[in-house]
């Protein structure tokens, strides 16, 4: 999933095309709301998360905290990887227990898919099962021409799909390798023709099981590169029967160092992959939170800016693309993204305030509440304003005082999450003599 890149330089008619188009005509409504919050949980991060070689309850325990952090992150989707390297973290008719899950590779005394799933709905997540449909090693793949790999592949997926009730499969960015020999002798029209037999047969198997349940792919960034290891992503956007959405992994920033020169590599990538969604099938974006706060000399962005990430939902939410997926979970507790990932939540944050409109009496006071979303956000400092000191003054924790007849509004800001109420002060009671 971290594989970077360098492609050759976007053609500028491409962001035309897709800015002159159909594309940006969707709703108020539509464009600025997402669909699919996501989060990619890779195996690697497992012995960190507490999922490797634990005892049930154990398991269950930090099973719970990680989808409660990915909810309280304000994601909806997980991405959660069950086949690495043809093996699988449940127990498998098919292949063998991923030594990620079991470090010995022997059978587990439970479930530790089925206990994943649980705690992802229980928190309103869905559960996407995210398999590498090739990789052996890092170093070894099945072959894709292979009748045998396809069948072996499906089995697990029809597996998967049968005895658990996830929300969808996915497949990520692996297809033909391009570190062996024997399989760069392969044509390109082959390997996209290969790929697309074995993604047919696992979409026709997903959809056997339920028309509710979706299939869709990751692939790399680079229309270009994709096709070069056989994703053949321009017919899989054009052509039913194939996937029902595709996450491009726009891993750049807009300040990426191409041939010398700074490029807007992420903007450029993503008007180039709406071009080619003629189907306008659902498109969410792959980002690379697992960049922020680096130094990286080919994209600088990430270590100059805390906002990248902030910016390019921005771009997301303009045009024809439904949400948006992170890679990976660790990295929203990077420290070195720690400033990324606050612009992130706010930028897909809300405020609420206990009150909209209020009366109070002079001399009286009354206390203001801010409730901020995602839930990582809450515990944060709320700035509070007046804008009439004379008629109501607020504190720093939100109380409002009533000084006298008139109308006020108290402001309450986080970032760019602004809310305010209407304060109507009526004058002191006159006492009873």
């Amino acid at each position: 999933m971290k594989r970077i890149v360098k492609y050759m330089p976007m053609l500028l008619v491409l962001m035309l095309l897709s800015l002159g188009s159909g594309f940006f005509q969707k709703t108020e409504a539509q464009a600025g709301t997402f669909s699919v919050k996501g989060i990619w949980v890779s195996c690697f991060e497992y012995a960190d998360l507490g999922l490797n070689d634990k005892s049930e309850s154990e398991f269950r325990t930090n099973a719970n905290r990680l989808f409660a952090n990915i909810k309280a992150n304000g994601c909806n989707t997980v991405y959660f990887h069950v086949r690495s390297y043809d093996d699988a973290i449940y127990p498998s008719s098919v292949t063998g227990w991923s030594t990620r899950i079991s470090k010995s590779g022997k059978a587990l005394p439970y479930d530790p898919l089925k206990i994943l799933i649980d705690y992802s709905h229980k928190y309103g997540i869905q559960f996407h099962a995210w398999m590498n449909p090739y990789r052996v090693t890092q170093k070894k793949v099945l072959d894709p021409a292979s009748a045998e790999t396809v069948k072996r592949i499906v089995a697990q997926v029809k597996e998967i799909v049968t005895k658990y009730k996830v929300d969808g499969i996915h497949f990520d960015d692996y297809f033909y390798p391009t570190n062996e020999k024997k399989y760069n002798k392969v044509k390109k029209a082959d390997r996209m023709k290969n790929v697309n037999e074995m993604v047919r047969k696992v979409y026709q198997t997903v959809k056997a099981k339920s028309s509710r349940l979706e299939f869709g792919i990751s692939p790399a960034g680079g229309i270009d590169y994709c096709e070069k290891i056989g994703a053949d992503v321009k017919t899989w956007m054009s052509q039913a029967g194939y996937v029902d959405y595709i996450v491009p992994q726009i891993y750049w920033s807009d300040e990426y160092i191409m041939e010398g020169v700074k490029t807007a590599l992420f903007s450029e990538r993503l008007a180039e992959w709406r071009s080619y969604n003629v189907r306008d099938i659902p498109m969410y974006i792959g980002l690379a939170l697992y960049k922020a706060g680096y130094s990286l000399k080919e994209d600088p962005g990430w270590k100059k800016r805390n906002n990248n990430i902030a910016s390019q939902l921005a771009l997301i939410r303009a045009g024809n693309s439904e949400g948006y997926v992170l890679f990976s979970y660790l990295n929203l507790y990077h420290s070195v993204a720690s400033k990324e990932v606050t612009n992130y939540l706010t930028a897909i944050g809300s405020m609420k305030l206990n009150k909209k409109k209020k009366t109070l009496r002079a001399g009286k006071t009354f206390k203001l509440r801010a409730t901020l979303n995602p839930t990582r956000l809450r515990g944060r400092t709320v700035k509070w304003k007046s804008s009439n000191k004379k008629i109501a003054t607020v504190t720093k924790t939100g109380k409002i005082k009533a000084k006298k007849k008139g109308k006020v509004t108290i402001y309450a800001s986080y970032g760019k999450l602004k809310k305010k109420c209407v304060v109507k002060v009526l004058a002191k009671k006159k006492s009873r003599k």
